[in-house]
């Protein structure tokens, strides 16, 4: 079963800027927020490729009448675009970008399963350590501060319905959490002391999922001296923020829409498989995340791998999208 979720030929440009070259990768958009840890995630793979990509700011909160159309009620950010093609969830925005500019590749040939596991746990258990740290009352005091009341109990409000009903989302009191922390950074310091990255040598997969919630702390002055006894680590982020956000030009929303409504989904070359019981592909299912935020998008099944689905929905604003999903963390159901 392919990892690749598009199979089909992706055209690019480039240009020079600042001795750098540039690549302009089918026209990539970018749904996000400044403030999203995991948007500064593909911002970071961004720059580590130096693609050339279209910003489309959204609200770091619900509603997002203007994201809605495109991903059919998907609430977390980032979401990505390719014309009428639509990823949700970096697992699969970071699949295709591997397909559509394999230079410097995030998987090192014969390292799959190493760096996807690693990956995984950053995403998750290192992740949820930090949003604990970052959520205890003196850094929220901290986010107060920097949002202003009205604005944070919006945002506290918000992220209280996307845990709403999830079993996936463990609350960490903050001296655990601070325990969890301190032993990942000091195996991670001395991994770092060694070398400067934490695979293979050069930056992988493994480096931007690690970095992007370390990044979020980083941000929150009440935490950030967390990472003060770690020399090493903060040096690795001082290079992981060198690498940049490649080049970004900033598309007004609607825009992104009419692109979506001028095209049509990309030609695949898929072989579905692994399909769940009682599920075909040209059915009409619900794709929902297992853990939170646990909005079901529905659509027909187009695709179905071991490790990505694909559903095609119309709205009025957008005409027919294929979204994409990772088959890991979602689940797919007869609608």
């Amino acid at each position: 079963c392919e990892i690749s979720i598009v199979r089909s030929p992706v055209s690019s440009k480039r240009s020079i800027d600042d001795g750098k070259e540039y690549v302009y990768v089918a026209d990539m958009i970018l749904h996000h927020y400044a403030g999203s840890p995991f948007a500064e995630k593909i911002r970071a793979v961004f720059g580590y490729k130096q693609m050339s990509w279209a910003s489309v700011e959204t609200s770091m909160i619900m509603p997002r009448p203007d994201l809605m159309p495109l991903s059919g009620g998907y609430r977390r950010v980032p979401v990505a675009q390719v014309g009428a093609d639509v990823f949700c969830d970096t697992h699969v925005v970071t699949e295709y970008i591997e397909h559509a500019h394999p230079l410097r590749a995030l998987v090192p040939e014969g390292c799959d399963w190493a760096v996807r596991a690693l990956t995984a746990r950053a995403d998750t258990h290192l992740f949820q350590v930090v949003v604990a740290l970052c959520f205890q009352p003196s850094a929220l005091a901290a986010l107060v501060a920097s949002m202003g009341e009205e604005m944070m109990a919006k945002f506290a409000a918000d992220r209280a319905q996307l845990v709403e009903g999830s079993a996936g989302v463990s609350s960490l009191a903050p001296d655990v959490a601070a325990t969890y922390f301190h032993d990942e950074m000091a195996h991670l310091e001395a991994q770092l002391t060694a070398d400067d990255w934490l695979f293979a040598g050069e930056p992988t997969l493994v480096d931007f999922a690690v970095y992007h919630g370390l990044w979020m702390l980083s941000n929150n002055a009440a935490v950030a001296p967390m990472l003060t006894p770690y020399a090493a680590v903060r040096g690795w982020m001082q290079r992981m923020a060198g690498l940049g956000h490649g080049r970004r030009e900033e598309m007004a929303p609607e825009d992104a829409l009419a692109i979506a409504r001028e095209a049509s989904p990309m030609t695949l070359e898929i072989a579905s498989g692994h399909l769940p019981e009682g599920v075909d592909v040209g059915m009409n299912v619900n794709v929902t995340p297992v853990d939170y935020g646990l909005v079901p998008v529905g659509g027909t099944l187009d695709y179905c791998t071991a490790h990505a689905c694909g559903i095609r929905r119309e709205d009025p604003a957008v005409g027919e999208v294929r979204v994409h999903f990772p088959r890991s963390g979602f689940r797919i159901d007869c609608a």
